[in-house]
C-alpha cells in the first residue's frame, strides 16, 4: 500500500494524468477498488490512495508475480549491493534487466511450471 500510495503522489506531483496501476498483491488491489473491507492497518493508507485517486485517472488491476520480474530484478540489486543506481539510457541497464525489457516487448510469455508430485 505504501508503494501504490508513493507511486500515486510522484504521479500527481509530476502531473502524469492517467496511469495504470498494477500489483501482485491480489487483496491490496481488491481492497482499493472497494471489493473488501479495510483492514484497520492500512486505513490511512488506502483512504489517501482513494483520494489521490480523485484526481488521476486511475485502474487498479492485479498482475501476476511474473509481471514484476524486471522490478523485481532490479529491486534485489539494489538490496544486494546496498545503493543506488540510476540508468539513463537503456545501455546503461545491466544486461539481464535489457533482456527482460526485450522479451517484454516481443510479449513472450513468462510460463509458469510446477512439478506435479502426485497423480
Amino acid at each position: 500500500m505504501i508503494a501504490i500510495r508513493s507511486g500515486l503522489q510522484f504521479c500527481l506531483e509530476n502531473h502524469i494524468p492517467k496511469l495504470i496501476v498494477e500489483s501482485d498483491s491480489l487483496a491490496a488491489v481488491n481492497i482499493i477498488n472497494g471489493i473488501w473491507k479495510i483492514p484497520w492497518n492500512v486505513t490511512l493508507e488506502v483512504n489517501s490512495i482513494r483520494k489521490m485517486m480523485e484526481s488521476i485517472t486511475t485502474r487498479v488491476q492485479h498482475s501476476l508475480r511474473e509481471g514484476n520480474t524486471l522490478a523485481d530484478y532490479l529491486a534485489n540489486m539494489v538490496f544486494h549491493f546496498a545503493g543506488n543506481f540510476e540508468f539513463k539510457t537503456f545501455q546503461e541497464m545491466p544486461s539481464t534487466a535489457r533482456k527482460i525489457i526485450n522479451l517484454d516487448k516481443q510479449s513472450m510469455p513468462q510460463l509458469r511450471i510446477r512439478k506435479c508430485t502426485t497423480i
